[in-house]
């Protein structure tokens, strides 16, 4: 009888050490996923980076915000249609122009107007003029398009409209660039933006 009794204790032992054995042979040899977008392959799993979700970290998750916190002004017209932008002073140099940016949403509202510009500023010549977005500009609707608008500011008339194109922040696969750059051609219009993200 006590032998019965100790075999079937050694059996009990065996079986479990066994199967326990058998569990973690099954989690050392489970297949390997290749991440994407930085992800971490752990524990049989990808860890995404934020912004990232799926199996293997391939799909982008919408973020809750996007933040424009500075704008390059790189290309904008020199003249207006052949004219300096100041007709009424003579002096051709201090005809340029003196920028500044608005930007507004596709209902057309005004989101952010700059309290600064640059005095006699040339396009072209490898000077860039920044802008940095003070309070930034903080989007949660990224479906429509919003406008950037160059500006020559007057003293004495009104102030001249420059140029102006749109441009989207976000789409769903564009792997959240640092900077977007907004270009025209034919609005004469070249200007990178600084963006950041929450989600």
């Amino acid at each position: 009888m006590r032998n019965r009794i100790f075999k079937l204790i050694l059996l009990s032992i065996l079986t479990t050490a066994y199967l326990g054995c058998s569990s973690d042979s099954d989690s050392d040899n489970c297949e390997t996923i290749s991440c994407l977008n930085g992800g971490t392959f752990i524990d049989c799993e990808c860890e995404c980076p934020q912004g990232y979700t799926g199996i293997n970290c391939s799909t982008q998750v919408t973020p809750s915000r996007i933040i424009i916190n500075k704008a390059i002004v790189k290309v904008f017209p020199n003249t207006n249609n052949g004219d300096f932008w100041d007709l009424a002073i003579p002096e051709a140099e201090d005809a340029l122009p003196d920028i500044y940016i608005t930007f507004q949403n596709s209902d057309l509202d005004v989101i952010y107007d700059s309290q600064t510009f640059y005095e006699n500023a040339i396009s072209g010549e490898g000077t860039f003029f920044e802008f940095t977005i003070t309070p930034n500009i903080q989007l949660t609707t990224f479906s429509d398009p919003y406008l950037i608008n160059i500006w020559d500011y007057d003293t004495v008339d009104e102030d001249d409209f420059m140029t102006s194109f749109g441009f989207f922040t976000y789409t769903s696969n564009n792997s959240f660039p640092n900077t977007i750059t907004v270009v025209s051609q034919s609005n004469e219009l070249l200007v990178d933006l600084e963006l950041s993200y929450e989600w």
